[in-house]
């Protein structure tokens, strides 16, 4: 899996080399090499939780460095998807179910915050609304759950600033913060209450720092869970 990867990095680098060069038929060459690379990186089945990951974190990696192509964002959106169903589909009992088994704050190791990230936000909670948010506050990727809360298309968040959709009070006050402790490398979890068809919910919202393959924060995984108010259960 490595070598595939590190391959295909490779002759992208060649490939950004030639856009900027104006080199067309470099591009051309290039293109008809890169893309078997790429598939083969889809479809490569991994043998064990190390590959798994590089798998994911290669795909989160080209969404973020295409994430001005709105048809790279959907197809890496897509690949996330398919390799979400392959390693975590209910019932496989394989060795990634273990591997990527829930782990708390306290059991991670140092200098390795995104261990057991995959199973957070794959597959545990891909009904609840998911994004990753950039180090500048920008939507890098978001699932149709979350697109559909905002009232947008998932293509269509993007590249914009989260504070268009949380307002600039509630951003500074609680979002901004959070994300801040995120970006620094913390597992951040808490609630809020949010009105909804004039009926208050409880948001949980669970932040997990988004790393490359280099080691280098790149963003946060944002979880939005929608559970019942108790208080008003009480009441009731």
């Amino acid at each position: 899996m490595k070598a595939l990867i590190d391959l295909f990095w490779f002759k992208y680098s060649q490939l950004q080399h030639a856009v900027k060069s104006g080199d067309d038929l470099l591009i051309n060459i290039l293109d008809r090499e890169i893309e078997p690379v790429l598939d083969a990186i889809y479809h490569e089945e991994a043998n064990d939780s190390t590959d798994a990951r590089l798998q994911f974190q290669f795909v989160l990696d080209l969404l973020q460095k295409e994430a001005g192509d709105v048809s790279s964002v959907l197809r890496q959106r897509g690949v996330l998807q398919t390799l979400a169903d392959r390693y975590f589909a209910a019932g496989t009992g394989d060795v990634f179910e273990k591997s990527f088994a829930p782990q708390t704050a306290g059991g991670l190791q140092k200098g390795r915050v995104d261990e057991g990230f995959l199973n957070e936000a794959i597959l545990d909670c891909m009904p609840d609304r998911i994004a990753v948010i950039t180090t500048d506050y920008s939507y890098l990727y978001t699932n149709s759950v979350n697109a559909a809360r905002l009232e947008e298309r998932p293509m269509d968040l993007v590249g914009r600033h989260i504070v268009e959709f949380v307002g600039i009070q509630r951003f500074e006050e609680r979002v901004k913060p959070n994300l801040d402790r995120c970006f620094s490398g913390e597992l951040v979890d808490y609630t809020y209450p949010k009105d909804v068809e004039n009926q208050t919910i409880i948001v949980r919202c669970r932040m997990t720092p988004c790393i490359s393959s280099t080691g280098k924060i790149i963003g946060a995984i944002l979880i939005l869970q929608e559970i019942a108010d108790r208080r008003r259960a009480i009441a009731a």
